[in-house]
């Protein structure tokens, strides 16, 4: 239910409290420091980039330039490009944007601290969703967390090469030498993970050592959590 409400939220207000709400829970479960400090760097770095790239290349009607670094009368750059500013209503919607990347995160870090990927998969199964949709599923979910290692190993590599990533310069910095290496590392986790599979036949179709079951507390759960769906996509439009 959390992933149709960060597609679906609109409003900026909405979004943010579902941010919070995950944030809640997520500091609930009390991860550890390094993967806090990690996930913190990463946000900061790409609520940065995000906003000011969506601010100069905001396109959509009204704008309201805030900073204007080339007029569009001036000159023929100015009438190729139709000028370049920072506006206002871009650097907004880039936060959006990053409110539901961020929650995304999030929600993906909650569901694999809080349930077994067997547990995981047969519960997609149950729904009907197909065997090796709902195996690629459940490991891009586990990935996540492990990609958030993988970057904190790669942040104190840097910062052991004396790489500094205080303010926002250190944040772009940050980004550039901590993307090539783990870009490079998941794709060689995914080689390794779809050759395990390969190796060992994995076609979708496993004799499963237990069946699950849904109770009427799963109902009672699910019931709830889709009334509150409902209401929240009804009433957003009245939340600024």
């Amino acid at each position: 239910m959390g992933a149709v409400l960060i597609v679906i939220l609109k409003t900026p207000s909405a979004l943010f409290l579902l941010f919070m709400a995950l944030l809640i829970v997520f500091g609930l479960l009390r991860p550890p420091l390094r993967a806090v400090r990690t996930s913190a760097v990463l946000m900061f770095t790409a609520l940065s980039f995000t906003m000011i790239t969506q601010g100069f290349f905001y396109y959509f009607e009204p704008r309201t330039p805030i900073l204007t670094l080339l007029s569009k009368d001036s000159g023929l750059l100015g009438n190729l490009t139709g000028g370049i500013a920072l506006y206002r209503e871009g650097i907004l919607y880039g936060a959006v944007q990053s409110l539901r990347l961020f929650s995304a995160m999030l929600l993906s870090s909650v569901i694999v601290m809080t349930t077994y990927p067997y547990d995981l998969l047969l519960g997609l199964e149950y729904l009907g969703v197909p065997e090796r949709i709902g195996f690629m599923v459940t490991v891009s979910i586990r990935f996540l967390p492990a990609l958030l290692e993988e970057a904190g190993r790669i942040l104190t590599a840097q910062r052991l090469r004396g790489l500094n990533v205080k303010g926002v310069r250190g944040g772009f910095l940050a980004l550039r030498h901590l993307l090539p290496p783990l870009v490079i590392n998941s794709l060689r986790n995914a080689r390794r993970i779809s050759l395990a599979a390969e190796v060992r036949a994995f076609s979708g179709k496993r004799t499963r050592v237990r069946e699950l079951r849904f109770t009427w507390r799963d109902w009672m759960v699910l019931g709830l959590a889709g009334t509150s769906v409902v209401f929240l996509v009804l009433f957003q439009g009245g939340i600024p």
